[in-house]
């Protein structure tokens, strides 16, 4: 096959029957439209200007939390969490299903990818937490708890499994020894929101959901050694891929926080409860917040500024968070969707270096899935792939 007459589609998805009729709206101030018609009983409206998005269905309920891992050998994924029990796994860049570990019974509130997406976290109202082999899918361990789980975060060395919830207590699991008990670190003052990692392991953080504040722990002492101070129970929290910042999200407040001495850096009010922030990581010079009004907002880091607004949920967004590199950001909703916009080139030659770009890199993949029938290359991505037959 001549590699160079291979064309590089970008595959929709979204209709469960087949489509019947597809229709361009005129350019308009907003960009140009694209509405199909299906068998389903229902038609597909997407933009198609830069800045466009992918929708990603096969969540039943709502969607709660989302987790990119790191760019590793084999790209990046992203795994989500949501009511219907269900974390699902995902290709972090096109978004196409990988696989969907299947074992809790009850919704899963949080989810987590250690930093060589080689196993996946989550936490349930099942009362565990569990350990999966991301390239199989297969359970490893389940982590019993007394009660409900609402926040799992894998250390920086991945030897650890951080967990957080309705039992005011965090646990901190040796996966070397999955059997062993776990060291518990008490006296959180309320249900445990959200956990995380920072300082290369020495430090966690937490916050809880009938308790304003973010509580820093020292790994070593379990003793609480910062208090970051909102006024309202802190819903998202969030650190930087570079560990500069934490990230806060608490009513209609995000914060941003200095990661090493706990100062107060930023502080902007929003148009609307936001549930989830998350900040741009290669530049830092913007971030995204999601919450009760649907869509997403795009502001500007340094002053605040909303500069983009992204439509298309159709229920309040519970999580947003921006891809490794920043070239897009997931956001996750009451609707059961999950959409992945992409932040785009700034201008015309960028789109054109982008585009060809992504060609270049994508024709080989392409002649060879096309000519030989083959997913993904051997190694791990391919053992992600079969996974996703079972």
């Amino acid at each position: 096959m001549d590699k160079k007459k291979v064309a590089v589609p970008l595959v929709c998805h979204g209709h469960s029957r087949p489509v019947v009729d597809l229709f361009y709206s005129p350019v308009t101030p907003d960009g140009f439209f694209l509405i199909s018609a299906s068998k389903v009983g229902s038609s597909t409206l997407g933009s198609s200007k830069m800045g466009s998005h992918l929708v990603l269905h096969g969540h039943s309920r709502p969607i709660v939390n989302l987790f990119y891992s790191p760019v590793t050998p084999d790209g990046f994924f992203l795994i989500s969490s949501s009511k219907d029990s269900t974390p699902m796994l995902r290709n972090g860049e096109t978004g196409d299903w990988i696989g969907t570990f299947e074992g809790h019974k009850g919704a899963v509130w949080s989810c987590s990818l250690d930093t060589n997406a080689l196993r996946a976290a989550s936490g349930s109202a099942d009362f565990t937490a569990k350990l999966w082999d991301a390239l199989t899918g297969d359970e490893l361990h389940s982590f019993e708890h007394k009660h409900i789980v609402r926040a799992c975060a894998f250390s920086e060395d991945t030897h650890f499994l951080l967990t957080g919830g309705v039992e005011k207590v965090l646990r901190i699991f040796d996966l070397n020894r999955p059997d062993a008990p776990p060291r518990e670190v008490e006296n959180s003052p309320g249900s445990i929101r959200t956990v995380a990692w920072l300082h290369s392991d020495q430090t966690i953080l937490s916050s809880c959901t009938d308790n304003g504040g973010v509580r820093l722990w020292d790994v070593r002492t379990g003793k609480i050694v910062q208090t970051l101070e909102t006024k309202l129970p802190v819903t998202s929290a969030e650190v930087s891929q570079d560990g500069r910042y934490i990230t806060t999200a608490d009513g209609t407040t995000v914060k941003f926080w200095d990661a090493n001495h706990y100062g107060l850096v930023k502080s902007y009010n929003m148009p609307c409860n936001m549930e989830s922030a998350s900040l741009e990581p290669k530049f830092g010079n913007k971030f995204i917040a999601g919450g009760e009004d649907m869509w997403i907002h795009v502001f500007d880091f340094n002053t605040g500024e909303e500069i983009g607004c992204n439509k298309g949920h159709h229920g309040p967004v519970h999580c947003v968070r921006f891809s490794p590199g920043g070239e897009s950001y997931a956001s996750g909703s009451e609707d059961g969707t999950i959409r992945i916009w992409q932040t785009g080139p700034q201008n015309l030659e960028e789109t054109d270096s982008f585009v060809s770009g992504k060609v270049k890199v994508a024709v080989d993949e392409v002649a060879r899935k096309v000519e030989g029938f083959h997913i993904g290359k051997e190694g791990k991505t391919g053992n992600k792939e079969k996974a996703s037959d079972g």
